[in-house]
Formats: C-alpha cells, sequence, structure tokens
C-alpha cells in the first residue's frame, strides 16, 4: 500500500556517455513505462512501450521528448509512479511534480551548443590530476 505523498517522487539521472537515463519514481516505485528518444537529422525521435494497466506512458514520452530536444543527446526515461487510490486533482499534481523535476535538472544543464563548441576546440575542461 502506498500513501499519496508528492515529496516521494525523485528524478535520478544515470550519464551514459553524453546520453542520459531519467529514472522517476515516487511512492511504490516499478516500472511502468519507459521512452527513449534521439536527435536524428535536425528532428527527434523515439518511442515509448509500457506495461499494460500503467498510466505513466504519456507523462514518461512528454519528459523524454522534452529532454532530447533541450540536450540533443539520446535521452531514456523510466518511469513508475504508484499511490492507492488517488485523485484526478493527485495525479495532476503528481504530473506537475515530475516535470517541474525535470525541467529544473535541465535548467542546471549546460547550453548543448556551448558544450559542442567547447568540444570541437578541445576545452573539455580539466581532469582531476591535472
Amino acid at each position: 500500500m502506498s500513501t499519496y505523498d508528492l515529496k516521494s517522487i525523485r528524478l535520478e539521472v544515470i550519464d551514459a556517455g553524453l546520453d542520459k537515463v531519467f529514472l522517476v519514481t515516487g511512492g511504490q516505485a516499478h516500472i511502468g513505462a519507459v521512452s527513449t528518444f534521439y536527435v536524428e537529422q535536425e528532428r527527434v525521435s523515439g518511442t515509448t512501450v509500457h506495461i499494460p494497466g500503467h498510466k505513466e506512458q504519456e507523462l514518461c514520452e512528454r519528459l523524454a521528448r522534452k529532454a532530447c530536444l533541450q540536450l540533443k543527446v539520446t535521452v531514456t526515461v523510466i518511469m513508475g509512479i504508484h499511490f492507492d487510490s488517488i485523485t484526478r486533482m493527485q495525479i495532476d499534481e503528481i504530473v506537475q511534480t515530475a516535470e517541474r523535476l525535470m525541467d529544473e535538472h535541465l535548467n542546471m544543464m549546460p547550453d548543448p551548443t556551448q558544450l559542442s563548441v567547447e568540444l570541437q576546440e578541445g576545452q573539455t575542461g580539466k581532469t582531476i590530476d591535472e
């Protein structure tokens, strides 16, 4: 049983080289949907898979597309949020919370156009042992 608690919603980020994996969970964490989006010839393409009976796929896809558009890398979002007996208003709050967490993370990221200029110029930063 999982009681409604917006504070339990989490966004975890795993770097996979330049690409990103986002894990979005809350309440009774699980895997309900997975979306992967990638840049292909100046446009974003992707796919979403969901477990039958789970409702996360729309939000999962929206977050993956948004992150891919902003970061210009391949992005996978894995999502599973479950609270028992919630209302439509609580679902809206969950959606807003997940979107806010993604926005906060994306706003911390460097501008991908600046990063690509730095990589082309060989300015990838210093390592600890330099």
